[in-house]
């Protein structure tokens, strides 16, 4: 069953963004050969559908479904993670290849 419901924008995180969202849900198929039949059953995602644009940061409703799909990637959000991986010295921003000893 969809709903309607009130999600936080990617870009400027406030509850402002109208979505319907659908739950993942159990499915079957059936298949039919030579007198035998097997069921299989697979669970769908979970989808949401932005149906409204973003108030305050003026972002448009295709936009933020790129974001929520995975297609698009925030940038801020990058930087920051990569910022507190290199703090914390868990990342080296240069990786050296030694050419010369390569077999």
């Amino acid at each position: 069953m969809p709903k309607n419901m009130i999600l936080k924008c990617p870009f400027c995180d406030k509850m402002t963004i109208n979505v319907i969202y659908y739950p993942p849900v159990l499915q079957t198929s059936v298949s039919r050969a030579a007198g035998r039949t097997a069921t299989k059953y697979y669970k769908t995602k979970e989808k949401y559908e932005v149906t409204s644009d973003c108030p305050n940061c003026k972002k448009k409703a295709r936009e933020i479904q790129k974001v929520l799909d995975g297609e698009k990637r925030d940038s801020k959000k990058e930087k920051k993670i990569l910022e507190r991986l290199v703090s914390q010295g868990l990342f080296k921003s240069e990786i050296k290849i030694d050419l010369e000893n390569t077999d």
